[in-house]
């Protein structure tokens, strides 16, 4: 009886080890899990950080190129002869300089071109000192809509044929003949291409030139695709993929970039298998394909997705090495209650494991707060400014709204028109709440057509009347997309916010009374605080 008990003991002892490992698996898996997006997102923030830097570098030459035209009434005077290569049907200057200035077409004597010229060797002034900043740009280059190309480093004269390869890059024939004379200011990034006057893969930023409202040309920057990965350097991170608007993938951890390949040409055949989930996801989403996790981030300086990928194998180690203290007493307790005569284990101090914790945890996390399409805040952005807020909120005993906003039928403009009409309605939509809201009232992209509005110190009254005033106006406007006019209709919901709801609450409400309006016609303003009132009084 008593060698019963003692094994019926031991069992339940055994068992109780197996309930307490697996809970604790689960628990340190989800941290786990969590820094391997703490990684992502602090490598993400890096990376914009770069690209950022590229904008606003490109920023500054453009608005130097624009000033030069604005302060210059002269005819040029430039100082470089041309020479003709009959060979290659080129001009090329003759200057000692580190830069080519060259004639795609012979180059015009023209006062207008001579200015320009001027204008193209005082930005190539900045070329050497820029490219010490950033050694990984391949070239910084001025392309003339007059034909001619002024290109920093030098090429070799072999090469020289191949500048008029720059002018076939889809990016350049778009940006500088597909406008007609519409003036539009700001940074423009390529799709990933073959370098045409080498074997690298490159994406370009460029910036136009105006003299007053003629567009001039066009100054760049080609980065080569490696300049994002020295950013990859964290241990949770199997791979990553910055991906460009046509899904080719800009550069990559894991690969080697020398031909420009489809993304999901690139993923390992069981996320290949799962490439329908990608189009679902949303940014800052983790996302359990098979024994892989995808994190997905839509960049806000550029016109690309980036996701980073890690997998089973590399989780469970990283979970192991941050649980050693846990697991040697779990198995010291094994083997004890087994009777093992002999064991060893290696148990290291908790303490510092708890301090290596903290220290990985430790790095800050930056806010990319803007979207990039509609200049609204991102989800992260609202989020951060609404925890503001509810702080400000419980100092002073304050309440506030939210509401959810969704555009109807939104996608019937994409079907009919294109991605590019869907891009213009919420950029025309989001400029149109913004003039028809305070400037206290915080506007943010919650997700794909819905946005969300914080209303600080605002009742509930009041919050329908301002969501009333917004629908009205969108209502009544029309809004033109090549000579085709649009109308746009919003549904809405209201919800409160106050110290005793947190906001993921209130978002849930509006988003509630949102779609309530949807199911009852839309077009219209739908409060959460109605929705429940018309349920009790169904009930009694």
């Amino acid at each position: 009886m008593g060698k019963f008990w003692g094994k019926f003991l031991r069992s339940t002892a055994v068992i109780c080890l197996l309930i307490i490992f697996a809970v604790n698996y689960r628990f340190e898996m989800k941290k786990t899990i969590d820094r391997f997006k703490k990684q992502s997102d602090e490598n993400y923030y890096a990376m914009e950080k770069d690209v950022s830097a590229v904008n606003e570098l490109l920023n500054i030459l453009e608005t130097s190129g624009n000033m030069y035209y604005k302060k210059n009434s002269n005819i040029g005077n430039h100082n470089f002869d041309f020479r003709y290569r009959s060979k290659d049907d080129i001009y090329v200057s003759t200057d000692d300089s580190h830069r080519l200035i060259a004639g795609v077409n012979k180059i015009s004597s023209n006062w207008a071109v001579k200015k320009e010229l001027d204008m193209s060797e005082i930005l190539s002034e900045s070329y050497k000192n820029i490219s010490k900043v950033m050694p990984d740009i391949a070239y910084m280059y001025y392309a003339s809509k007059e034909g001619f190309v002024n290109i920093y480093p030098e090429i070799s004269k072999d090469s020289y044929p191949f500048l008029r390869n720059i002018y076939r890059l889809d990016f350049v024939k778009k940006e500088l003949f597909g406008k007609g004379n519409k003036k539009e200011e700001g940074v423009s990034w390529s799709d990933v291409y073959k370098d045409p006057l080498g074997d690298e893969l490159l994406i370009t930023a460029g910036a136009p030139i105006y003299d007053s409202n003629t567009l001039k040309g066009m100054i760049t920057l080609s980065l080569k695709s490696n300049f994002f990965i020295k950013k990859i350097d964290n241990n949770l991170i199997t791979d990553f993929f910055i991906v460009d608007q046509k899904g080719n993938v800009i550069s990559q951890m894991s690969h080697g970039n020398e031909e420009v390949t489809s993304f999901y040409d690139r993923l390992p055949k069981k996320l290949y298998d799962k490439r329908y989930k990608f189009s679902d996801m949303k940014p800052c989403d983790i996302e359990k394909i098979g024994k892989y996790y995808v994190y997905y981030e839509q960049c806000n300086s550029a016109p690309w997705r980036v996701y980073y990928v890690t997998d089973m194998v590399k989780l469970n180690a990283e979970l192991l090495r941050g649980n050693v203290v846990f697991i040697s007493i779990w198995l010291i307790s094994l083997v004890f209650l087994y009777g093992a005569s002999r064991r060893k284990a290696v148990v290291e101090d908790s303490q510092q494991t708890i301090e290596k914790l903290q220290v990985m945890l430790r790095k800050s996390d930056r806010e990319v707060e803007k979207d990039f399409l509609t200049g609204a805040y991102n989800r992260k952005g609202f989020t951060k400014i609404a925890s503001s807020e509810l702080d400000r909120m419980r100092r002073y005993d304050l309440d506030a709204c939210v509401i959810m906003m969704d555009i109807d039928h939104f996608k019937k403009f994409n079907d009919t028109y294109g991605h590019a009409c869907g891009d213009f309605v919420l950029k025309s939509f989001v400029r149109t709440v913004v003039k028809n809201v305070r400037l206290s009232d915080i506007v943010g992209r919650w997700g794909g057509e819905e946005f969300l509005v914080l209303l600080p110190e605002t009742d509930y009254k009041g919050a329908l009347l301002a969501a009333e005033k917004i629908r009205k106006m969108v209502e009544r406007e029309v809004f033109y997309y090549h000579k085709q006019s649009l109308k746009i209709t919003v549904t809405l919901g209201v919800a409160t916010l106050n110290v005793r709801k947190t906001l993921e609450k209130s978002v849930e409400e509006a988003d509630e009374a949102m779609y309530s309006g949807k199911e009852t016609g839309r077009n219209r303003v739908v409060g959460y605080q109605d929705i429940m009132s018309k349920d009790i009084k169904w009930k009694k």
